[in-house]
């Protein structure tokens, strides 16, 4: 057990394996906890939808582009004005400008994002497929702490391989100019 904390002491790919492990491990933790809510769960509101952007967010870390559709709805029963989002690979713009001074349907979550948007007797946006694409996101998220597990525990081995390596080598070195 000393060795492994002397190795793990002197070697930063054993500290960075060991980081590794654990941020994939709580990506995998995440993606297997969280997930979309249930449809019995949602908020249910009828009003009106009196607008409608598309906005996109750019991260500064991954310098990835996310877009989605705010639309505001004023509510029939004259409660503020909900603002919903609805992620636009979710829904086509056209869909959109369509549902603009109609009166709508909309099921959301405690976030505000559209699970389920219906005019009339059409579904807009439909729970399954809202469900679907939304659990692609935590599916990624397992994919991406696996990959990440694996390339940690495979860093901690070729560090701790090497480690073990020149403790030895600094052992036999020690040995060497005692008996010398």
């Amino acid at each position: 057990m000393g060795t492994i904390i002397a190795i793990f002491r002197q070697s930063w790919l054993t500290k960075l394996g060991i980081l590794g492990l654990i941020i994939g491990a709580g990506m995998i933790g995440y993606s297997v906890l969280s997930g979309p809510p249930s449809r019995e769960s949602l908020q249910t509101v009828e009003g009106t939808i009196t607008g409608a952007s598309r906005v996109a967010r750019t991260s500064k870390r991954t310098r990835a582009t996310t877009s989605y559709y705010e639309m505001t709805l004023k509510p029939a029963d004259g409660s503020a004005e909900l603002k919903l989002r609805v992620p636009s690979i979710e829904m086509a713009e056209t869909d959109v400008r369509s549902i603009i001074t109609r009166t709508v349907k909309a099921e959301f979550d405690s976030e505000q994002d559209v699970y389920v948007l219906s005019s009339g007797n059409r579904e807009v946006l439909t729970y399954k497929n809202s469900l679907e694409r939304r659990n692609l996101n935590f599916r990624q998220h397992y994919v991406d702490g696996i990959a990440a597990m694996i390339g940690s525990a495979l860093a901690l081995l070729i560090g701790l391989f090497l480690g073990f390596r020149k403790l030895r080598k600094d052992a036999a070195a020690a040995k060497a100019s005692g008996q010398g």
